[in-house]
């Protein structure tokens, strides 16, 4: 297994490492643009520049990172899957939490998959989405630290009692980008 590390606000730098992909594997089938961060602040004391930064890459780098894949799937006419990290929290409001910027962004994630489904359905590229709920993530973790009662509350609002674990997410992505899922797009 290989990694590249790359600035997914970069629009331009996500199309080099997309096309640096695709020159040397011969093609490019599947992209997860899983771009995410999350902070929270009262609505009404936002900082403006902090605001931005969080949208700049929920948004734009989930949006550059596809772009790039569909780009490559176009340019060699492959039939390809693009599954865009959205969240619960782009079509809920997750209570006692002050996310209007992350919730903001997940929503906008959705949308976008929604038209780039539209757009790229017709080239043979499918675009979906997977929402998961509060999973224990690095980013999660953080979150969490010192918040014991607030972990506690998020596991108690699943019906399972827990939070998830990001290999749960596996089988759906695995299900998204096989041909199993062939007349699936534009779908959450």
């Amino acid at each position: 297994m290989e990694y590249m590390s790359c600035d997914v606000t970069d629009q331009k730098a996500m199309w080099k490492v997309a096309e640096q992909i695709a020159e040397k594997e011969g093609r490019m089938d599947i992209c997860i643009a899983n771009a995410g961060v999350l902070r929270g602040a009262e609505c009404l004391e936002w900082d403006g520049e902090d605001f931005k930064k969080l949208l700049d890459v929920n948004i734009n780098g989930a949006f550059f990172t596809a772009q790039a894949a569909g780009r490559q799937m176009e340019k060699r006419n492959i039939r390809g899957s693009i599954i865009m990290t959205a969240s619960m929290s782009g079509t809920i409001t997750n209570p006692n939490m002050h996310w209007t910027a992350y919730n903001t962004s997940k929503a906008a994630v959705l949308g976008m998959m929604r038209s780039m489904a539209c757009e790229l359905g017709p080239k043979g590229i499918r675009v979906n989405a997977l929402s998961p709920g509060y999973i224990y993530t690095s980013m999660t973790k953080a979150f969490l630290q010192g918040k014991p009662e607030l972990e506690r509350m998020w596991c108690a609002q699943n019906p399972l009692g827990r939070l998830g674990n990001p290999d749960e997410l596996r089988g759906a992505a695995l299900w998204l980008a096989s041909d199993a899922s062939m007349f699936c797009t534009g779908s959450e």
